[in-house]
């Protein structure tokens, strides 16, 4: 087998992606919420046996490497060097991509830097007083170990006489890494001057980029910067201390989100070990989808103005529409942040954590905080404030929950407030939906392919494969693609006894291999499990197969007679009308 084959049969698809989402048996499948789309219902299968994906509802779909390539972003290249390198296999003749190896240097670059810094802070005279601010600030040197916190010297072109001079990186990957910027006369400037550095690693552990705290603040420049946006650096996707926290989140199943790293490192260094730290003051998209890899709950130390202003808002919701419990952590009034808390009352804080409120709690509470209730104007600041909030909320129960308690507080009719919620154009009301769809009946061409997928599924995931080679059910099969799909399984069965789906599947082109795998990966009901409830659900997928297509010939045969009598040729509407009474009589028969 080719190298790529080999990676691949050494990887367990399920074991990979229920790294990055949950994963739930599904009769012979794996089942989860897809990551590439939001939904509420899961229609994201994963296959142990035929180690490939397919989410039925954006249609996203592949093997191991194109799980990474989308949901990593990475090259084809890159997805092959990391399995193989999860798998044990060396690579034989591997090359990788120009924007691969581009990153790869970029990656090289913040590691060798971030060498630099931390030898500095630790080890050299230069870096003595940004040890002493961060022992003042309470950080151990274990931690400072454990993060490799550095310093980044007062010095304009110091990492262009590391990184270029002495390492024979060229000057445009240092500037592509954003450690330095080019000044109008072409100088190579250091970005981080006189700064704490801390290392922004990737879910994989790669350097990607660099927050640096100003050890003496001035009011010119900022007294935190970050690397800005590079080819492997893009703050939406990172969680600063991840990688040293994952395992914590992962036992407990809920992680803390604070804003900055000495908010994130405090509490880690207090025993407090599922935190992690946002770059910006809102949660993101792909922070979400990162931390529900690991998290079923989510509670939110932030600022409080921040964790309710609309960025955040829209983070937030996300998180609770994807299934998360979000909680917010309130400091009470007693601590500006987490750090202080911590170095303070750490007792306080942790007690905080426990008490820490639901999110829709959060939010009427600061309304109500904010908004003079006992007016008839208050209360409609209020409800205007909260109504497309508590419009987003998927759950019936918990919206109904929150919508007759935001009632008690206002002392107004809880049917006020559902017409307000109703009224509000964010929420789309389930009924409405369904009096819309249910004014588009289903045709019959579509429900007998409905039927035709539905039976090949069970086919081919419950071992009869067979079955789709009997002749009687031949003329139901309607659609091109199933009708080759057939062919090629008579091929099959010709040069073989046992179907093995890999097999089958390398015989197949690449338009009906992703039809094939469609078959596959097609949620079943969970009774087939039972042989007797299997052989049930086939025998009557048979006879809907049959009523359905019989029921198209007559709709077709009807149109014919309408059309043949208008041209006054009755002897063919004879013959139509018996061909019809027949069809109609097996259908009495079988029905």
């Amino acid at each position: 087998m080719d190298q790529i084959e080999e990676v691949l049969t050494k990887t367990d698809i399920v074991e990979l992606i229920g790294e990055y989402v949950h994963l739930k048996r599904a009769g012979r499948n794996f089942k989860a919420l897809c990551p590439f789309h939001s939904e509420k219902t899961p229609s994201f299968i994963v296959s142990p046996e035929r180690q490939i994906f397919k989410c039925f509802g954006c249609g996203m779909g592949g093997n191991a490497i194109k799980f990474l390539m989308e949901y990593e972003k990475m090259e084809f290249g890159e997805a092959l060097r990391f399995l193989a390198q999860r798998a044990g296999v060396t690579l034989r003749s591997y090359r990788p991509g120009p924007d691969e190896a581009k990153k790869r240097r970029l990656y090289q670059i913040n590691h060798l830097a971030n060498e630099l810094f931390h030898f500095l802070l630790v080890e050299h005279q230069t870096g003595k007083k940004a040890l002493e601010y961060l022992f003042n600030r309470g950080i151990q040197k274990k931690t400072i170990e454990e993060f490799k916190i550095g310093y980044a010297p007062d010095k304009r072109n110091f990492l262009e006489q590391f990184i270029v001079q002495k390492k024979g990186f060229l000057k445009e990957e240092l500037e592509a890494s954003g450690l330095v910027f080019k000044t109008e006369t072409n100088q190579l400037i250091d970005r981080f001057r006189n700064r704490v550095m801390f290392p922004l690693l990737d879910p994989r552990g790669n350097i990607v980029g660099f927050s640096g705290r100003l050890l003496h603040p001035r009011k010119d420049v900022g007294k935190y910067i970050n690397t800005p946006e590079t080819l492997i650096y893009h703050k939406s996707r990172l969680l600063f201390g991840l990688i040293q926290a994952k395992e914590a989140i992962r036992q407990t199943k809920q992680v803390i989100v604070v804003e900055g790293e000495f908010d994130m490192i405090s509490p880690y260094q207090a025993g407090i070990k599922n935190i992690v730290a946002v770059k910006g003051s809102a949660l993101t998209e792909e922070q979400v989808k990162l931390l529900h890899r690991f998290a079923e709950e989510i509670l939110l130390a932030l600022d409080e103005d921040t964790a309710g202003d609309a960025a955040s808002r829209r983070g937030i919701q996300m998180a609770v529409s994807q299934g998360l419990n979000v909680r917010v952590v309130r400091l009470a009034g007693k601590f500006k942040d987490p750090d202080e808390a911590v170095q303070k009352d750490a007792g306080f804080f942790k007690k905080q954590i426990k008490k820490a409120v639901p999110i829709f709690d959060f939010y009427i509470d600061s309304a109500l905080s904010r908004f003079d209730i006992n007016t008839a104007w208050g209360k409609k600041q209020t409800t205007d404030e909260l109504a497309p909030i508590l419009a987003k909320i998927d759950d019936e129960v918990l919206r109904s929950h929150y919508i007759q308690r935001l009632a008690r507080e206002l002392g107004v009719a809880e049917e006020a407030v559902w017409e307000k919620i109703s009224s509000s154009t964010i929420l789309a009301s389930p009924r409405r939906r369904e009096r819309v769809s249910s004014t588009q009946p289903e045709d019959l061409p579509r429900r007998q392919e409905t039927l035709a997928d539905y039976f090949f599924s069970i086919c081919f995931q419950h071992g009869r494969e067979k079955l789709l080679l009997k002749q009687e059910l031949s003329k139901f099969i309607i659609l091109p693609a199933q009708k080759r799909l057939v062919r090629f399984l008579k091929k099959y069965f010709k040069k073989n006894k046992k179907f093995v789906s890999r097999r089958f599947a390398q015989s197949l082109p690449p338009e009906l291999l992703e039809i094939f795998n469609g078959f596959y990966l097609s949620p079943l009901p969970n009774k087939l499990a039972n042989k007797g409830d299997l052989e049930k659900e086939i025998e009557k997928t048979e006879k809907e197969l049959k009523l359905a297509f019989w029921r198209q010939e007559i709709a077709r045969l009807s149109k014919e007679v309408v059309l043949k009598e208008k041209e006054g040729k009755d002897k063919d509407v004879a013959n139509l009308q018996t061909k019809i009474n027949k069809l109609l009589k097996q259908i009495s028969l079988v029905g």
